[in-house]
């Protein structure tokens, strides 16, 4: 039987899991801005392999463990669906899916470790797998962000809002045929947090205020920077042949280059 487990925040056992996950961050970012271009694009490749290789070695690895179940397992939480496409978009750039991983995958990540549950226990390497999947989601967007300078592109977070309600529908359906709590849409996770009022349903609004205030929270230092330009008659965009908008230059203000996959520009 799978054995939930929850730490205690600012434990022990807290700090063993949280101070190399955030210095081995800070460190990657580090070394990344102080690269060269090429060099920034090739360790992407490389921490995108890895991410990619610990997302699917870690279900066989449960299965040994017997642990993995069809209820419980499947990458269908959203710091799951994080985990999987961090990897991905470190090493295939696309603009939704970089906004997915940095809006909705930074929150959830953060709260992750802030109030750490372990939903198949902490059995052998199960404890270091859970902080290096948070972790690397958190890495991923930063790494991309701050070292490849993608941007969110303008009003992206109320797009995004829209995008993910569909998603949160199909992953209910997928709970009621397998009787699961994928996105905790069935019952509350068991961490104390303050978004978590009342009993089902109506703690899902909170998850979706949540969720709605973190996401404007990320966007908003973009946001000032896109209305300011505005305001001095600049351009906010840049459009590659298939309209796609690369906003590479928000932060450090240098022409956008667009990579040679359609993807989204290194400088």
């Amino acid at each position: 039987m799978i054995q939930y487990k929850v730490i205690e925040i600012f434990g022990s056992q807290w700090w063993i899991g949280n101070t190399p996950t955030v210095l081995g961050i800070i460190l990657i970012i580090i070394i990344g801005k102080r690269i060269s271009p090429e060099s920034k694009d090739q360790l992407a490749i490389i921490l995108g392999i890895m991410l990619i290789a610990r997302e699917g070695l870690i279900h066989p690895y449960k299965v040994y463990l017997g642990l993995w179940t069809v209820r419980d397992s499947l990458p269908l939480h959203l710091c799951g669906m994080s985990a999987v496409l961090s990897g991905i978009v470190l090493i295939w750039r696309h603009q939704l899916v970089y906004e997915f991983v940095y809006f909705l995958g930074i929150p959830g990540a953060f709260h992750s470790l802030l109030t750490p549950e372990f939903t198949h226990g902490t059995t052998g390497l199960l404890f270091p797998d859970y902080f290096l999947a948070h972790g690397g989601i958190i890495l991923s967007a930063l790494y991309l962000t701050l070292v490849l300078r993608m941007r969110p592109e303008r009003g992206a977070w109320w797009k995004l809002a829209i995008r993910i309600q569909p998603l949160v529908l199909l992953v209910g359906f997928i709970n009621w045929i397998l009787d699961a709590n994928y996105m905790y849409l069935c019952h509350k996770p068991i961490v104390s947090n303050p978004f978590l009022i009342g009993d089902w349903p109506w703690y899902i609004l909170g998850l979706e205020l949540a969720v709605l205030l973190h996401v404007l929270l990320l966007y908003l230092p973009f946001g000032v920077y896109y209305r300011k330009r505005e305001k001095v008659g600049l351009s906010t965009f840049y459009r590659t042949p298939k309209e796609v908008r690369n906003f590479a230059w928000i932060i450090y203000p240098q022409d956008p280059v667009e990579i040679k996959s359609g993807g989204f520009g290194t400088i």
